[in-house]
């Protein structure tokens, strides 16, 4: 796999697991008592979140090698996670039990807008376990600094992405439950086949095949 394939990919897998754009409603009900701190939210979610998912494309790889697990039995079993919860998404139309399965779809309980905006909002309603283990299994994929690159350059888009779901998007676009449902089950058909395609590249990394 090329790594302009794998950034796609990666791209793809990270905007709808993090999901900056239908998050960013939980995020208007979050501060609606604050609307005029919604910039410097955002702000810091971008900044937590790309610490997050950044840090982990970067050391991840790093990490498994310390502890010893071959970098092909990690990209299976990651491929595994990421490929369940597609299916998860695309069988039940809601974000996976990773994500925040049936709570995605409520409106976080926190204190106060400034409590809550980093733990739990930003971690790890947005980059949850699932996104975190996606992002390691990327960067641990392809040759060299691909998977590396790759991954950082779909965190990169995403967060990036976060200011539009947020800010933008939010006050502007009202989808009913069989909308967004249907968006996620395609969604999760996205996450699935990258998921799987990323388990049968671990197997050849694994066994040493070409």
């Amino acid at each position: 796999m090329s790594t302009l394939e794998l950034t796609v990919q990666a791209t793809i897998s990270m905007i709808l697991l993090v999901d900056p754009f239908m998050r960013g409603i939980f995020f208007r009900m979050l501060t609606e008592n604050e609307p005029e701190r919604r910039r410097e939210y955002v702000g810091r979610i971008m900044l937590t979140i790309a610490v997050t998912l950044g840090g982990a494309a970067l050391v991840g790889k790093e990490l498994l090698d310390l502890v010893g697990i071959n970098m092909g039995a990690f990209g299976f079993a990651g491929g595994l996670v990421l490929g369940l919860m597609g299916f998860e998404m695309l069988f039940g139309g809601e974000p996976s039990r990773a994500q925040g399965g049936a709570r995605a779809h409520e409106e976080p309980e926190p204190k106060s807008a400034e409590d809550s905006i980093v733990v739990p909002y930003a971690i790890p309603f947005m980059a949850g376990p699932g996104a975190i283990t996606s992002v390691i299994t990327i960067a641990s994929a392809g040759g060299g600094w691909s998977g590396p690159v790759a991954a950082l350059i779909a965190v990169g888009i995403t967060v990036a992405l976060i200011p539009v779901g947020h800010l933008w998007l939010a006050n502007r676009v009202n989808l009913s439950a069989q909308g967004t449902a249907i968006l996620t089950r395609f969604g999760g058909l996205f996450v699935a086949t990258i998921g799987i395609q990323l388990m049968l590249g671990g197997i050849k990394t694994y066994f040493g095949l070409s």
